[in-house]
């Protein structure tokens, strides 16, 4: 895969060529940030516009082969990953390293879909402990972004699972099965003790149910799954 410019705009440093001597660049969009931004044309709910983005200010590489967008950071620019008119590569991109989401289809549907990709993916593949407190927040948030969405499914599946029991609910709770649970978080989350690792899954769990049990008294689901 390579690089190119994009419809017009001069925004990409083409791939197997030298990058601009540092001197002559002009700003770099705000990429590096815990989220790869999107870059949509104008209009289409981008986080930049495709003119926002200035040329030579970052490499642009059609595809998301892991191995091209790697070989692009010798430039020692921003690496954004060329979408096309295909939203549904955003997750590989972001997975493959890229620094931002480059985007043709003029649409603001398809725009909020390679952001909620990224958003639910980027903090799980590129970790980051930032060195300000604007940064930090922003880490946290993308962050809590990804523990709603896992939030939400644990919600369905456990909702899944109250009708497959022999007694569902809060009164078919298996203490030995929770247990194993916090047993299990405890070797991710070393940080945490077992007991506050307890009282977060209890909290969980009874939120879970609670859902559950709502939704099988007839009242509006409140997940997707």
């Amino acid at each position: 895969m390579t690089a190119s410019p994009h419809h017009g705009t001069e925004a990409a440093t083409r791939t197997g060529a030298a990058a601009p001597p540092a001197d002559q660049r002009r700003p770099a969009a705000p990429f590096g940030g815990p989220v790869p931004p999107v870059v949509a044309p104008a209009g289409a709910g981008g986080d930049l516009d495709h003119a926002d983005v200035p040329a030579g200010s970052v490499t642009v590489v059609d595809g998301v082969d892991p191995v091209a967008i790697a070989a692009a950071r010798r430039h020692g620019l921003p690496v954004v990953a060329n979408l096309g008119e295909r939203p549904e590569l955003a997750a590989a991109a972001v997975a493959a390293g890229a620094d931002g989401l480059w985007l043709d289809t003029p649409s603001t549907a398809a725009a909020g879909q390679v952001r909620e990709a990224a958003t639910r993916l980027a903090p799980l593949v590129r970790p980051a402990v930032p060195g300000t407190l604007e940064g930090c927040r922003a880490a946290i948030d993308a962050v809590d972004a990804v523990l709603a969405t896992l939030l939400e499914h644990r919600v369905a599946l456990a909702g899944r699972v109250q009708r497959l029991k022999p007694v569902g609910g809060h009164a078919g709770r298996d203490p030995r099965r929770e247990a194993a649970i916090v047993a299990a978080m405890a070797e991710r989350a070393p940080s945490l003790s077992s007991e506050a690792l307890g009282r977060i899954v209890t909290a969980i769990i009874e939120a879970g149910l609670d859902a559950a049990e709502a939704d099988m008294s007839g009242e509006p689901p409140v997940w997707r799954l």
